[in-house]
């Protein structure tokens, strides 16, 4: 096997030969709910409760697939076994499943539509793009673009109608070459980033926003690490005029872990005396994964460089 295994709607197939009709609603809507888990070691991560949050979603959108989440499983497992032997050893896979609304009927002009697509695939984590953010920090822009509406789209699941988080880093990377979005509600309280969890600290107390976020697997480890801890943990609305008291701050996903932030809007985030948090988080991330993200993303080095 020279190329990675792709499945699709219960078949297997060669990734470069996975596609979506024209006609499918994830692609004339972006109407689509989608999970990524990853591996540690090439062993999946939690997949089970990506999978059952999948479902879920699923359920509450009312997006239909024939598939249960053991058939899920079972199909991501065995790409993950089939296709942890075309990588390094070191490195690991990130694990999409997604599942697309149905047909488009406008596009097939009948009403005998089919339904909706599902699929799973793996992909090369390509940690070589997150070692500067995990060697100096993340720059965050505050654009003036601001998060959708949980009453115009249930921001709390995982959707690939994304556009607007597009725009926003755009918006970020023209104020601030390299930085990325981190957007306010109507309310100019934060929210999140279009990859990532938003976390502070504030008086000692690690805190999140409580709205207009996604209901993040991240999220919960950084929680269960944070009682493991001993470390205050809240979920709380923060305003952005509260970024000059933070003493720290960090953003948590899935495929990296957790990178600190090092600006919001360039006013630096702690100082060199601050005592970070990070380090006792990621010793829990470790002992629950076997493995500590950011040690692997600074481990397999930047990217070259003439690769822009």
């Amino acid at each position: 096997m020279d190329e990675p295994l792709a499945w699709i709607n219960g078949r297997e197939t060669p990734f470069s030969q996975l596609a979506l009709p024209v006609w499918d609603l994830g692609v004339v809507a972006g109407a689509s709910i989608t999970e990524m888990a990853r591996t540690y070691r090439h062993q999946p991560f939690r997949l089970q409760q990506h999978l059952q949050r999948l479902e879920t979603s699923c359920a509450e959108l009312g997006f239909e697939t024939p598939f249960s989440v053991p058939d899920l499983a079972a199909a991501a497992e065995r790409l993950v076994q089939k296709n942890s032997t075309l990588i390094d050893p070191q490195d690991d896979l990130g694990i999409v499943a997604f599942v697309t609304a149905g047909a488009n009927r406008t596009y097939l002009g009948t009403d005998d539509l089919p339904g909706g697509t599902t699929v799973v695939h793996t992909f090369r984590l390509p940690l070589e793009l997150w070692h500067s953010a995990a060697e100096d920090g993340v720059r965050l822009t505050i654009p003036k673009r601001r998060q959708i509406s949980e009453s115009s789209q249930p921001v709390h699941h995982k959707t690939r109608n994304r556009l607007h988080w597009w725009l926003a880093d755009s918006e970020a990377d023209a104020v601030e070459s390299g930085s990325r979005a981190l957007l306010l509600d109507s309310s100019g309280l934060i929210t999140e980033t279009s990859t990532a969890c938003f976390f502070a600290v504030i008086d000692g107390t690690i805190m999140t926003p409580r709205s207009q976020v996604l209901n993040s697997m991240s999220r919960r480890i950084v929680e269960e690490a944070a009682a493991d801890c001993g470390f205050r943990f809240e979920h709380r609305d923060i305003s952005a005029k509260e970024v000059s008291a933070m003493e720290e701050a960090f953003l948590s996903s899935t495929p990296s872990g957790l990178l600190r932030v090092r600006s919001i809007d360039r006013r630096r985030i702690g100082t060199e005396d601050t005592r970070s948090v990070i380090p006792d988080l990621l010793a829990y991330w470790e002992k629950v994964a076997g493995l500590n993200p950011l040690q692997q993303i600074l481990m397999r080095g930047g990217p070259p460089a003439d690769a822009g």
